[in-house]
């Protein structure tokens, strides 16, 4: 008996620790309800006690209406995360069972990201259930949703299912864009092996779900469609390394971001091309979370909750454990240095000295990452040992 509980307490105790995390940000966040509207931000921030989810469904649906998201609301996200902004909108109860709805949909995603990474061998998914970001971020944005996308996608892909990995990454790329680090390497890799027919099937397969997801909003409202690629690229630097930088010309910053992300999907092809036989599924993986770590950091706008992402590629590469210390450790200061700079300074007003060299800390410590991720793609090479490997 006492054998079989401690198997049990195995399989079940990332979800619970995730799970824990999770309800911890919740138990912070909810008390944003006591302050709902115009208020609510400059307590947030003073708290540090912000979410999006209270934030843009207040703007939104406080007062009982509902623009339907595309059509009359342009929203800054990809359909499925507008959606999933709207729908609780529609549960009585106020603010308090929107968001309370909207944290156990996300609970739901983070433990199927969980079961995905369980399911992918040498995958490590405490990095990404045992990390007190959860409890910063989990609620502060929808983004556990399309982490859990992506990693069910990696899985489907490690199965040979081509279809399924195309139409869960689609789905992951109309929630945020993030899950799209999967499609160069795991598209070089079958290519690699010639599986053209599978390379073909994925990207039908993709290209399909994509435009079902979005193509009746497109057509229907192209402008209020579209607002959220226009917003973003005409954004400057914020709260970024460029920021620290002093770079904030938007279309400069958007061509120095683009040329970093496509170095690093590149590399990541080219490595999933490459690799051996027996190690191409951990080239995927790996070039995967080269793609994200790259992303995220030289992205020119930093959200705080993109630390997420970090460690969904820590966890995809089996990262060690003294990263997951320093990404753990720089998340938390994130999180509480930029709400210190946003109440000290006002709520639209977050450049402070202090937070430029956090910034520039943050990035040396996805530089450490992306170090790491560079060395194990090199191993996944024919000819290189198992043991270096």
């Amino acid at each position: 008996m006492p054998a079989r509980w401690s198997q049990r307490w195995r399989r079940a105790a990332p979800y619970l620790v995730a799970l824990a995390w999770l309800g911890l940000g919740y138990a912070n966040l909810v008390r944003g309800v006591e302050h709902p509207g115009v208020a609510y931000r400059p307590w947030a921030f003073r708290h540090h006690s912000y979410s999006d989810l209270l934030a843009m469904s207040g703007d939104r649906y406080l007062h009982g209406g509902r623009p339907l998201p595309y059509l009359e609301d342009p929203i800054e996200y990809p359909v499925l995360l507008g959606l999933a902004l709207w729908a609780p909108s529609f549960l009585p109860g106020g603010q308090v069972v929107h968001f309370t709805a909207s944290v156990a949909l996300l609970g739901l995603f983070l433990l199927g990201a969980v079961a995905a990474l369980r399911r992918l061998p040498g995958a490590s998914p405490w990095w990404l259930a045992a990390t007190p970001a959860l409890a910063h971020y989990g609620a502060l944005n929808w983004d556990l949703i399309p982490i859990a996308l992506l990693l069910a996608a990696v899985v489907a892909h490690e199965r040979g299912r081509p279809a399924a990995a195309g139409a869960l990454a689609a789905l992951g790329v109309s929630a945020k864009l993030w899950p799209a680090a999967l499609v160069p390497p795991a598209a070089a890799a079958l290519a690699g092996r010639r599986r053209i027919a599978d390379l073909g099937l994925a990207a039908l397969s993709f290209a399909a779900v994509t435009l079902a997801v979005n193509l009746p909003f497109a057509l229907a409202a192209p402008e209020r469609w579209s607002w959220f690629l226009r917003f973003n690229a005409s954004r400057a630097a914020e709260n970024s390394v460029w920021e620290a930088l002093r770079l904030r010309d938007p279309a400069v910053l958007n061509l120095l971001s683009a040329l970093l992300l496509a170095a690093a999907a590149a590399a990541a092809a080219r490595a999933a091309w490459r690799a051996a036989d027996d190690r191409r599924f951990l080239a995927v993986r790996l070039g995967t979370a080269l793609t994200l770590a790259v992303w995220v950091a030289t992205n020119k706008v930093w959200s705080p909750q993109y630390a997420l992402y970090a460690f969904a590629a820590g966890a995809l590469a089996s990262a060690p454990a003294w990263l997951f210390a320093v990404l753990a450790a720089v998340s938390a200061v994130d999180y509480h240095l930029a709400f210190e700079v946003r109440a000290e300074r006002g709520v639209f007003w977050f450049f402070d000295g202090w937070y430029y060299a956090e910034e520039l800390v943050r990035t040396g410590a996805y530089a450490l990452l992306v170090g790491w991720l560079l060395r194990e793609l090199r191993a996944t090479r024919p000819g290189v040992p198992e043991a270096a490997a």
